[in-house]
């Protein structure tokens, strides 16, 4: 009896929370991290949870970077500081460890459209 019992709590969790699972994002899709890229319209409908991953993928001999920026008149300036870091791996990947909104820019092309704005529900 003690075994149905925790089946069936375990049926009606996954019944109320069926999408536990953190969701990876490829910034841009198949375009990447880059200049070109409507960020606007890649995000407009996408909903971003606690513990969802963005990953920026873009080749590492470009002038291309992923920089963090702290808040949003660093963003909305493009400005470089301050920032929460400055990656350059090609392919970074950032959890989103706590609801919020989070600031990513290209530091070289930021001025293009190079920046993405996400905001992290619970």
């Amino acid at each position: 009896m003690a075994r149905i019992t925790a089946a069936l709590a375990v049926i009606a969790l996954f019944a109320v929370f069926p999408s536990m699972e953190a969701t990876q994002y490829v910034v841009g899709d198949d375009r990447g991290w880059s200049s070109n890229v409507d960020y606007y319209s890649w995000i407009a409908d996408k909903t971003f949870h606690v513990g969802d991953s963005l990953v920026f993928i873009y080749p590492t001999m470009s002038r291309h970077n992923v920089l963090v920026a702290a808040n949003s008149d660093a963003y909305d300036n493009c400005d470089a500081a301050p920032n929460y870091g400055i990656w350059t791996s090609g392919s970074d990947v950032f959890t989103l460890p706590t609801t919020g909104t989070y600031y990513f820019t290209c530091e070289y092309d930021c001025d293009f459209g190079q920046k993405i704005k996400v905001e992290v529900n619970s």
